[in-house]
């Protein structure tokens, strides 16, 4: 987190600070989820010696797990306010909310945060936006409890592929109401033009940072150095396997043994070894045991001290009780659960931003009115949560009782459903009420007619 003294932004800050971005500890971690680990980039003092590259793909799976079990199912809101909860319900499917938030539980996994940006489009509606953090900055305060001063935004336009060209640096600034729009080039000091500047009606800085945790480290930014000692001990065996499959036959007292002679060897499968020769092939020795044992503790430490749990293990297999299976994601719930409050608390500045643009509409909202609510992915025992809720009937509203439902994904909206459903003004008309008699017609009699 960047802290600064309330100041003028100058062009001289905003450059000093893009420059101090660590870009590069972005693109690695990236690149290592994507599978692009340092193993492949391993050379060999001869050419001729096996370099197998064996990427085992451990980022990927611990950031895969931990996003599926905190996003898995999509984040719920509940409002007593029904006007406002339907606006907000309108921005949201707007933007694909749900599938917004787990791009931002994705790259906060990956890279320990990430940025999101409110903007407004040409319709006048807004929207909101993932941001890479190697692209964007926010600076706050120096107080106890830091609020966001500015933000910057900045990118390159040119041809990525020509290293040789001077490509054009672009440059946004988000005050609390302002936002400046800046063009230099990407030079070691670059000069800063001011393109223009305009107002924005977020009333705050419109960029939110979604932080993975407080040190903002990334799911699996601890067990990189295990990652590369797994993939470097894969890789070193398969160099083994490859090496003794091209090994060297050893010819003891065999002096005029010719090609012509290994040929019909070969071919006949049988050798005639003279008194005190010898033939064998020249082999590297591997204590297969050792190297297994090193291959499977560094594996249970990947997942031990990344706090993901190998669901291919035997622990997992089997109908496990509500119990054993907590007991066993234990440590996953406690990683998730740091996550949770940086992500609710960045959701509930998403809601505080929109309650601002709002206001210019004339619709004045609180954003404390609004509560979102997570749900683990995780099986679940359906007849124990039913019973759990009928049993505390009275006691929990029904909107909180409802999202703990797994089946239920807009508890608002269910409740909705059930008040409709009894409503006796929308009973049809063709209902005939219980407490009156049903009217019968009276049959009409007629004088018989004598059949011919």
């Amino acid at each position: 987190m960047i802290q600064l003294e309330e100041r003028d932004i100058t062009p001289k800050l905003i450059i000093a600070l893009i420059k101090g971005n660590d870009e590069a500890h972005y693109e690695r971690l990236q690149a290592y989820y994507e599978g692009e680990t340092d193993i492949i980039y391993r050379t060999m003092p001869r050419t001729t010696q096996p370099n197998n590259k064996l990427v085992n793909s451990f980022s990927s799976y611990i950031v895969d797990v931990s996003l599926g079990y905190f996003m898995g199912k999509p984040v719920s809101y509940t409002s007593l306010e029904e006007d406002m909860m339907e606006k907000f319900q309108d921005v949201f499917d707007n933007n694909d909310e749900a599938d917004e938030n787990v791009e931002l539980a994705k790259a906060m996994g990956i890279k320990g945060r990430v940025y999101e940006m409110l903007y407004v489009d040409e319709e006048s509606q807004p929207r909101f936006g993932v941001v890479d953090p190697e692209n964007a900055i926010i600076v706050y305060n120096n107080s106890i409890n830091p609020e966001p001063i500015f933000a910057i935004r900045y990118y390159l336009i040119g041809n990525p592929e020509d290293e040789k060209e001077v490509k054009e640096l672009y440059i946004e600034v988000y005050t609390t109401n302002k936002i400046y729009y800046y063009k230099g080039k990407d030079e070691d000091k670059p000069v800063l033009t001011l393109l223009r500047e305009m107002d924005h009606p977020f009333s705050g800085v419109p960029i939110i940072e979604f932080a993975n945790n407080d040190e903002r480290q990334g799911d699996f930014e601890k067990v990189l150095a295990l990652i590369d000692g797994y993939d470097l001990s894969q890789s070193n065996s398969a160099n083994t396997f490859e090496y003794n499959d091209d090994a060297i036959l050893k010819i003891i007292n065999m002096g005029d043994t010719k090609g012509e002679d290994l040929d019909a060897m070969r071919a006949q499968r049988a050798i005639k070894v003279e008194a005190g020769g010898d033939i064998a092939w020249v082999t590297k020795t591997e204590n297969d045991t050792a190297i297994e044992n090193y291959k499977n503790r560094l594996q249970d430490d990947i997942h031990r001290f990344s706090m993901t749990p190998d669901l291919t293990d035997e622990a997992f297999a089997g109908n496990l009780s509500g119990i054993a299976l907590e007991f066993k994601l234990w440590g996953l719930e406690q990683k998730v659960a740091q996550k949770e409050r940086k992500f609710k608390r960045a959701l509930q500045r998403r809601i505080e931003l929109l309650c601002n643009f709002f206001k210019i509409k004339g619709f004045d909202y609180d954003w404390r009115d609004i509560s979102p609510i997570f749900t683990r992915n995780i099986p679940a025992n359906i007849t124990d949560l039913v019973d759990m809720v009928v049993k505390l009937k009275g006691i929990v509203s029904d909107t909180t009782l409802l999202s703990q439902l797994p089946f239920i994904e807009d508890p608002a909206e269910e409740l909705a459903l059930i008040a409709n459903e009894f409503d006796l003004d929308n009973i049809p008309e063709e209902i005939i009420p219980i407490d009156e008699e049903p009217i019968v017609d009276e049959p009409v009699i007629t004088e018989g007619v004598p059949i011919e």
